[in-house]
């Protein structure tokens, strides 16, 4: 591990990542070098008798670079697994520990902090069994008034709380209507005499279909229809109007009540106490 930091500087943290990069720059360094000294010795052929010796001095150098590079890197590898299992020991006693203060935090909760809460749960829900046991009392004496309201009708039965005020109201059924750009076919009545020389018509039907909009804000055209009437072939050619259409249509639904109050079970506090609602 000594000779591992000096190929950093001191103020370096040696990680497993920090090993990698330097592993992937010394790599990268020798594949520079290679390509350098290929490059060195390219023109021998035409050389003098200096300048070869120059390049065989220069190649030299290039080639103690690359074993010392190589060298690192190869150290670096062999000492890259024992990095990683030191930082994985590491993190599992970073975990142990922070799960040691995790447990340690969850009993002193569970033994000191829930005490206090189950106290004010206790004396919470006791206000809350007061209040449903006197709406109880007022649904037993809203039905006895109704009761008697059905042999003696002087005023209107009472409607109890749950109507009034847990119980959404009901959506009733409609529609929505809007003025919209329409094509409108008009057709002819039919004739209420066919025997007589001149047809009186009933008053003409009209066909109204909603227009599709192009992109540049008018109405998209549509064509004529031809109309068979009685033996005669007539040219329908709707005309553009703004007339009032449906344009959504709403069920029916019924409003929502809420669940019963007299379904509400509030156990005890602490063992050994009575049910805080229902009473027992």
């Amino acid at each position: 591990m000594n000779l591992l930091a000096k190929f950093f500087s001191p103020k370096t943290a040696i990680t497993s990542a920090t090993i990698r990069a330097e592993i992937a720059r010394a790599e990268s360094e020798i594949a520079a070098h290679r390509a350098q000294q290929e490059g060195v010795l390219a023109g021998i052929a035409v050389m003098n008798d200096s300048q070869h010796a120059q390049a065989d001095a220069d190649a030299a150098a290039i080639k103690r670079a690359i074993m010392r590079l190589e060298a690192r890197a190869n150290h670096l590898t062999v000492e890259l697994p024992n990095v990683i299992a030191a930082e994985e020991a590491a993190a599992k006693v970073a975990a142990d520990d922070s799960l040691r203060q995790r447990a340690e935090a969850a009993r002193k909760a569970n033994t000191k902090e829930a005490a206090k809460l189950l106290a004010e749960y206790a004396t919470a829900a006791a206000r809350v069994a007061e209040v449903i046991a006197n709406l109880e009392a007022l649904d037993i004496e809203t039905t006895a008034v109704n009761a008697a309201l059905r042999s003696n009708p002087v005023v209107e039965p009472v409607v109890a709380y749950d109507a009034i005020h847990r119980r959404s109201p009901d959506r009733p059924a409609g529609e929505r209507r809007a003025v919209r750009k329409c094509w409108v076919y008009r057709y002819p009545g039919s004739p209420r005499d066919t025997d007589t020389a001149k047809f009186q018509y009933e008053a003409p039907h009209e066909v109204v279909r909603e227009a599709g909009i192009g992109r540049d804000g008018k109405a998209i055209p549509v064509p004529a229809v031809q109309h068979d009437y009685y033996g005669r072939v007539l040219t329908i050619t709707p005309t553009l109007e703004d007339r009032e259409v449906v344009i959504e249509r709403v069920s029916f639904r019924p409003g929502r009540s809420e669940e019963p109050l007299s379904s509400v079970r509030l156990p005890p506090a602490f063992s050994g106490e009575d049910h805080i609602w229902p009473r027992g």
